[in-house]
């Protein structure tokens, strides 16, 4: 090599040295749980419209776009099957979002999730064990190796917290108190055909964080339009979680 040659070379060498270089501290731009009410209160109906209204939801263009919307454009996302504290809970495995086919495929996942785990496997009943769900879903999202910006845990349900019928259970004030620690926000959805003020109560007991808030469905089948517009919200917020 020619010296002048060289020498163009070691400065162009020397500036891009100097020059900031772009870092990635996280891998998506939101981890979030879907939370979803499988206890005693909840028939086989709607527990399926719960399902069906999250898979309608990842179907929507919209929703689709949304997940596109952040630096990283991507989304990881699972769903949580939760009921009484002394029952077994069903997590789905995680996935990232990150085009509208990744969220169709998930869709469909979570479409046939019953399929898998249904009433008649055992899914579901007794009491509503709220602060278990929460406590289980931070978990999740702690062992999963995935870092983002955002951490939420969406908790949708038709009744208020349960005493635990049998032995100790993570009830919400700890719960809640764990996830401010953590910087995870907790969202609620409220069902409000079993309790009219639910809303009232998921606003004061569960959610938690900066820019929590409560989303309310009149009843299932309104389910399906308020998972889609909480969704969008929650995924295109840009408040951060305090860490």
């Amino acid at each position: 090599m020619q010296p002048f040659r060289f020498f163009q070379f070691c400065l162009f060498f020397a500036t891009l040295c100097v020059l900031p270089q772009p870092t990635y501290a996280f891998d998506v731009d939101l981890e979030i749980v879907l939370a979803v009410d499988a206890s005693g209160s909840v028939d086989d109906d709607e527990f399926h419209l719960q399902l069906r209204g999250i898979a309608e939801a990842l179907r929507d263009p919209r929703i689709q776009d949304a997940i596109r919307s952040g630096p990283r454009q991507k989304v990881a996302m699972s769903m949580l099957v939760w009921s009484d504290a002394a029952f077994p809970k069903f997590a789905m495995q995680w996935h990232v979002l990150s085009s509208p086919q990744s969220a169709i495929a998930f869709a469909a996942k979570v479409e046939t999730f019953h399929q898998k785990a249904g009433r008649s496997r055992g899914l579901g009943g007794g009491g509503t064990a709220i602060g278990s769900a929460i406590d289980f879903a931070m978990g999740m999202m702690a062992s999963n190796g995935i870092t983002a910006r955002r951490q939420v845990v969406d908790v949708s349900g038709d009744g208020i917290e349960t005493e635990p019928w049998h032995g100790d259970a993570v009830m919400l004030p700890e719960a809640r108190q764990s996830a401010a620690q953590r910087g995870v926000l907790v969202n609620g959805l409220a069902i409000l055909n079993d309790f009219p003020t639910l809303d009232k109560y998921y606003q004061k007991n569960v959610i938690v964080g900066p820019g929590s808030f409560v989303m309310e469905a009149k009843d299932y089948t309104d389910f399906k339009r308020a998972i889609r517009e909480k969704m969008w919200l929650e995924i295109v917020t840009r408040v951060s979680s305090v860490r």
